[in-house]
């Protein structure tokens, strides 16, 4: 393992207080937008319906793997 080295600053640059707040501004409405999409793209998710058939009625497909036999 590498030793961090001593020359790095222990804090990043800042911008100036003016570009600060411009570029978190254009960050959050970025976020915002992204976010908006997401949610608007969202499926609908139909209502639960009750099930008449058991579980032992409806045919399940095979797990992966299940019908294996490994021996060591």
């Amino acid at each position: 393992m590498s030793a961090i080295r001593p020359d790095l600053p222990a804090t990043l640059p800042t911008a100036p207080n003016g570009q600060a707040v411009q570029m978190r501004a254009a960050q959050a409405a970025f976020f915002r937008a992204a976010m908006g999409d997401v949610q608007a793209a969202a499926p609908q998710r139909p209502a639960p319906t009750t099930a008449t058939a058991s579980a032992s009625d409806t045919p399940r497909l095979p797990r992966p793997g299940q019908l294996l036999d490994i021996r060591v």
